[in-house]
Parts: structure tokens; sequence; C-alpha cells
């Protein structure tokens, strides 16, 4: 049984910087090994910040060297499935979402995991984010059965062309606030063509399996940063907002004879980092745990297959889904 890990990081860019290598320096039980990135820079500079012994151009190089026990794989949509599936015959990997821009790459990397029995996670963060954590503590101590889902997704001044895989944390967020997987997903787009050739606003309506609802608002350029949820059950709502700009995140509660109620924000999350309050450190740390005890962590590429098949359309200006 291993109780220290040896990690490598394949990708060496903003988020192996800011997010991804925090997130390890909090856990305390991994070493970073290695690191590889195919910009030299970049892997160096990786490196010599935090004193990651080798770097390396070619992550297939790095694996054969350095044998870690686990890789953390940050690169683009465009790369991350080769680059996984390339990894899973070597070891374990955590990915960051998108696990490929397809379903059809999806299902390649669920593929090579159970060929070489090497676990995979993907990096949907807001599964792990504490504010999403205690909500659904807080729906299943009350024991609320959930009607209607209204998630609201809202960023400023994004004008890429391919903001499908950015939106798909709204998309996977919906899913597991669920509990369920989709049934069928209609999805209307607000073309901005002033501000791009395929950039709009998209608005999705979602029905379950097991008949509970949700939509949710995406919208690429408005005054504020906003991430959250309204979740009605029976009798009461619950309201639950990610933190953003240093802020803790918020949780409120009222039903419908008047009791309400919010949770404390040191009860949510003690710390405003954002690695911390966005679920990042959570899922590391869920991720080398189950590794330690020789379990799956779960929340592999066949469990993002339907959030991928819903961007794949978005990206292909489809309005229905139906699984």
């Amino acid at each position: 049984m291993i109780f220290l890990l040896d990690i490598s990081i394949v990708g060496c860019g903003g988020m192996a910087h800011g997010i991804h290598m925090p997130c390890v320096l909090e856990y305390g039980g991994a070493n970073v090994i290695s690191c590889a990135d195919i910009n030299g820079a970049a892997a160096k500079s990786l490196s010599e910040k935090y004193n990651i012994p080798l770097y390396f151009t070619d992550y297939n190089e790095m694996l054969e060297k350095t044998k870690p026990d686990a890789v953390v794989c940050l690169v683009s949509e465009n790369a991350v499935a080769k680059a996984a599936c390339d990894i899973l015959q070597k070891c374990p990997v955590l990915l960051e979402k998108p696990p490929g821009k397809t379903v059809w790459e999806t299902e390649l990397i669920s593929s090579a995991s159970k060929k070489s029995g090497n676990f995979n996670m993907v990096a949907f963060n807001r599964r792990f984010a504490p504010v999403y954590v205690k909500l659904k503590e807080l729906l299943a101590e009350d024991k609320s059965k959930i009607i209607y889902i209204d998630y609201k997704f809202h960023r400023v001044k994004r004008h890429e062309n391919n903001f499908e895989d950015t939106a798909i944390h709204a998309i996977d967020t919906v899913r597991y606030l669920a509990g369920c997987d989709f049934r069928r997903v209609e999805i209307r787009y607000q073309k901005m063509p002033h501000l791009g050739e395929k950039v709009a606003n998209y608005y999705i309506y979602f029905e379950f399996a097991n008949k509970t609802s949700a939509t949710s608002e995406i919208l690429v350029s408005t005054g504020e940063i906003f991430e959250g949820c309204e979740i009605h059950a029976e009798n009461a709502v619950y309201r639950a907002a990610l933190p953003v700009n240093g802020e803790y995140g918020s949780i409120g509660y009222k039903n419908a004879e008047g009791k309400a109620y919010s949770v404390d924000k040191d009860t949510i999350c003690p710390r405003p980092e954002q690695h911390l309050t966005h679920g990042f450190y959570n899922e590391h740390r869920h991720f080398y745990e189950c590794l330690k005890q020789g379990k799956d962590p779960g929340n592999g590429a066949d469990t993002a297959s339907q959030s991928v098949a819903v961007c794949q359309a978005i990206k292909n200006r489809e309005n229905t889904v139906i699984f």
C-alpha cells in the first residue's frame, strides 16, 4: 500500500501554477517528482517555481524515466484524450475537464482505463466545491425531493467561439445536484455576432430520468461573474452561490412555513483561497486518498459522457439531445 505518492504534472500553464500545484502542496502526502510541457520554457518555469526535480518536453519520456504513481493532466481540450489514454497505459490520471471534445474521445479514455486497470478521474471541481457538497448534505438531511433546479452561469467578456468547454461546468453541476442522468435536453441560442462568429448565450432545459426538471442560463458577457443555483423542493427553496473574488460563497434556505436560515461561511469553507473554495483541493485529496487505499475514485470519464454530449451538441448548434 502506498502512503506517499510520487506525482507528475503534464501541462505546465496557468492552471498548474495557480490551482493544481497549491492543491498538491496543501495535501502534503504527495511528492511532485517531474513535469512536462511541449513548451520547454513552461516546464522549466513550473519546475523552478515549485522545486520539481525533473522537467521534460515529452510526457512519454517523462513517464518512462520517472515512473510516477499518478499523473495530473492539465493539457488543452484538444489534446486531453490522447494524453490521458497514453498516461493510462502507465498509471492513474487526474485530468482536467472536459475529458475530450466529443463523446467518442471521452469513451476512449474510459476504455483505456478499463484496459489498463488504471483509474481515471475527471476534475469537475464543482462536484467537490464546499458550497455544493454542503448543499447536497442539507438536501439529504431534510429528505427534500427536488422538483426543479435553476442554475445561473454568468461571465464577463468571454468571447471565444468554443465557450462550451467552459459551460460544461454548469451542465455537469446541474446533473450532479440532481443526482440523476439526463433524459432529454433542449438548447436555445441567443447569438451575439458583434462579439464573435459563434459567440452565443445558451438557455438549456433539462429533463431527468427521475422526473426532476432544470434550466441553466449561461451568459458569456454580463456585468459580473456569478455562478449559483436555486433548488426548489416540494415545500422549500435552497439558494447557493459559488464564491467569487475572495468571497466565501453562500447557502440559504426558506420553507413554506416561513422558516429561514443561512449557513455560516466558516461552516462551508474556513479559508477563502480559490483552490479550497472551488473544490480543487477536495478533488485532489479524494483522488490521492483513494489511490492509497487501492480504491476507484469514481468521477471518471464514464460519468462525464452525458455532459460532454450536451457540449458537443452546443458546439454543433443542435437544439435537442435525447438519451
